[in-house]
């Protein structure tokens, strides 16, 4: 190849991300870097409101513990996402050629960017609602539809430049967020008059609250993002600090976040998120607001986006977040999406089980064997993946007891094993549908018989 073309082809694979190519190793990134983008998606106005949820109903040591537990949950999915992103450098749409075979590619591709669409949307409607609650009299500029608008605006602007964009966004806001998380919680303690008497608050409980359900509810507000995790390590250079900077995310930086919106509205006496903020911090808190909603929400574009691109690669990444952000961010806004957040948690059940087969069929069945590239083949669709994949949706959506998506990984991957293993020495009962081989760009085209 010409030094022209190999130009253009370099070129046109940054437009898209490495959307379908494997992310070179002389494009990867620092670990500081990678870090604070994994920090930056993980912490977000989300796991203040589950902290403030807390307030009332758990003690300090209660939530404390919640943290703990829920983060370490986390951190140990998480953690093994991000390895196989690094190992492989490819997203969780890519990762799914292997396991689940091109079928499945696209059944995952389309509905993680209907899923991730769809919250993108409703984020920007509540970040337009919080802004309002926080600011009501502060004018034009407030009023939750344009509020949710610029909101938008501003969270596609990372997402349209890319990871490069996402990096320059945490490397600022992800230091910011967490020095601002202990102020508040020293400023909190301090109002009330110490760490003995803040103490003494939080004995004040209605008990309505277990430490079961506050672990669940740690888990269940970032579980889908552990799933995702690949779509940014892929850019990580190192598989060890990948996994620290997961980890590290999850128990500090979330536990963090998840704390300070506890001793905040513990402190000040009220569940109101928005009124705790602006007495602990004052007009801070709309930096903080901003920041936090933007490096989480933004992710949701970009994971939208780069599984649409992996669904349909002759659309070049940058319009597919132009049209996506933009649609969302007007159904956000005008408060369409929020007909649509039944339906969107019922499709977000289908993600989870996804992360209980790639993580053992990665690890232990095919003992990270996994190849993308030109050349490379891959089965039309796996039969065992599939089955597991269906029941875990199953699972994960009727089964109350325990935490709906560990128990919908935890069957598929199991169902996964067992089918695998059973039909192991008959091809023809694994797979159907034939071969096919990725090109140059990463799409696939069925291989001659």
């Amino acid at each position: 190849m010409s030094t022209s073309k190999k130009e253009a082809s370099s070129a046109e694979a940054y437009v898209n991300d490495y959307a379908t190519l494997v992310v070179p190793r002389d494009k990867r990134r620092s670990s500081f870097s990678l870090a604070m983008v994994l920090i930056g998606s993980i912490i977000c106005l989300s796991s203040i409101y589950t902290g403030a949820s807390f307030a009332g109903e758990l003690t300090l040591r209660q939530v404390v513990i919640a943290c703990l537990v829920g983060n370490v949950i986390l951190s140990v999915l998480g953690g093994a996402m991000s390895y196989i992103g690094t190992r492989t450098g490819v997203g969780i749409a890519m990762l799914m050629r292997q396991c689940f075979g091109v079928l499945g590619n696209y059944i995952i591709a389309i509905l993680t960017a209907v899923v991730e669409l769809g919250w993108f949307g409703w984020q920007c409607g509540f970040f337009g609602d919080t802004i309002h609650a926080m600011f009501p009299g502060a004018g034009f500029i407030t009023d939750p539809t344009v509020a949710a608008i610029w909101g938008g605006l501003l969270m596609m602007t990372t997402a349209y430049i890319g990871y490069k964009g996402l990096e320059l966004l945490s490397n600022i806001a992800a230091p910011l967020i967490l020095i601002t998380c202990i102020a508040g919680c020293v400023i909190g303690v301090v109002k009330v008059g110490g760490m003995e008497a803040f103490s003494e608050l939080s004995l004040e409980v209605s008990g309505g609250m277990t430490v079961a359900t506050g672990i669940v509810s740690v888990i269940g507000a970032y579980v889908m993002g552990t799933v995702l995790q690949p779509d940014l390590t892929r850019y990580g250079k190192k598989e060890s600090h990948s996994v620290i900077g997961a980890v590290f995310g999850f128990i500090v930086a979330n536990s963090f976040v998840i704390l300070a919106g506890y001793f905040i509205c513990v402190a000040c006496n009220t569940s109101d998120v928005s009124a705790a903020l602006m007495q602990i911090l004052g007009a801070w808190a709309l930096v903080m607001l901003i920041f936090a909603q933007w490096t989480t929400n933004d992710n949701n574009l970009y994971f939208s986006s780069l599984a649409a691109t992996v669904a349909f690669p002759r659309f070049k990444k940058k319009h597919i977040v132009l049209v996506f952000g933009i649609v969302a961010t007007i159904a956000g806004a005008v408060g369409i999406v929020d007909s649509f957040t039944t339906w969107l948690s019922l499709l977000g059940t289908g993600i989870p089980p996804v992360a209980g087969i790639l993580i053992l069929d990665y690890f232990f069945l095919k003992k990270k064997d996994y190849h993308f590239g030109e050349g490379v083949k891959h089965r039309f669709c796996s039969v065992p993946a599939i089955v597991a994949w269906v029941l875990g949706c199953i699972v994960g959506y009727t089964v109350s007891w325990g935490i709906s998506s560990i128990n919908g990984m935890v069957v598929a991957g199991v169902v996964y094993v067992l089918m695998f293993l059973i039909f192991k020495n008959k091809p023809e009962a694994l797979y159907i549908g034939g071969t096919y081989m990725e090109d140059a760009k990463g799409a696939v085209s069925k291989v001659s018989e």
